[in-house]
């Protein structure tokens, strides 16, 4: 097998991270009150322990204060409860797959969406959002996977910090691999909301995210395509793969030369040639989500405390 002839960066997110966690800590010493995130962890699953015990350590090292219960799936819905009235809890998480059906869909939608640092309850959509005086407005929750991705594509620079909001991100194509509620809709509204235009692929085909003007109001809509994942990928100056399935698995030779390259699926979705062509690639998000997640725990602290 021929060697590699490397064009490209392998950028790994551990600086970043690094970088995010010593502002939250900042953060986090300037607040009045110490912050406590409850995890509820109801199965046996090897990758739900792990996220957990980094999740601790994370905490840890931040100054959050972080209580893990373990509990069995039937008992999960009653320590929600209880959480979501329990004044001394900040933030709650639930580790899943708890049933691995529809009743986990049940469960997100119990969390009280101002302790959500998930962004797993619906309500805690911008569609779910109410214009209550009374109460303040919730901004939406981003899921934590889609911020992390977020805050890669940031750290790499593509955004333009000279144009107005919603248009930073204009004249990209990016695709993204994976249409799921809690990885890629989230994160093709953020990216389209910016001015990308995003090809969005899953099983079902793909779908074109853009924003435009409703009534004078920025509004990301989508439309269906014919196109395939071969003719995104041709198309995009970005691609992130987020379904671990060889289905979906990206062929170096449909990317464009300069391509930026994101995998955050489990599976490498990218051939080890992507360098080749590719002039930046991310091999994994790594703990980043955690970042993600806590920075979403201080948002929700925010809007418990007004």
């Amino acid at each position: 097998m021929r060697a590699p002839q490397v064009f490209g960066t392998m950028i790994f997110p551990e600086d970043l991270t690094k970088e995010i966690h010593a502002q939250l800590a900042q953060r986090v010493q300037n607040l009045p009150n110490r912050l406590c995130l409850a995890a509820l962890l109801a199965s046996d699953d090897a990758g739900s322990h792990q996220y957990a015990e980094c999740t601790r350590e994370t905490c840890h090292n931040i100054g959050i204060d972080f209580c893990l219960v373990r509990l069995t799936p039937r008992n999960v819905a009653t320590y929600i409860k209880a959480l979501n009235d329990n004044q001394s809890v900040h933030g709650i998480m639930v580790y899943y797959p708890i049933f691995g059906d529809t009743r986990d869909d049940e469960i997100k939608s119990m969390v009280n969406p101002r302790k959500d640092v998930e962004g797993l309850n619906r309500s805690h959509s911008s569609h779910g959002v109410t214009e209550d005086r009374a109460q303040p407005r919730l901004a939406p929750t981003v899921p934590c996977t889609a911020k992390a991705v977020e805050s890669i594509l940031q750290w790499l620079g593509i955004y333009d910090r000279t144009l107005a909001e919603g248009k930073r991100l204009n004249g990209w194509d990016i695709c993204i691999i994976n249409r799921s509620d809690v990885v890629g809709l989230p994160l093709a509204q953020l990216l389209a909301s910016q001015g990308a235009r995003v090809y969005s692929v899953d099983i079902l085909g793909v779908q074109i995210y853009q924003a435009s003007l409703t009534s004078g109001v920025p509004e990301v809509r989508s439309t269906p395509s014919e196109w395939t994942l071969q003719d995104v990928v041709k198309r995009s100056g970005v691609i992130i793969s987020a379904v671990p399935h060889p289905t979906f698995k990206v062929d170096t030779k449909w990317i464009q030369r300069g391509t930026i390259c994101i995998n955050v699926a489990s599976a490498k979705n990218f051939d080890a040639e992507v360098l080749e062509v590719a002039s930046k690639f991310v091999p994994r998000v790594g703990n980043l989500t955690i970042a993600a997640l806590l920075d979403n725990l201080l948002q929700c602290t925010k809007v418990l405390s007004s």
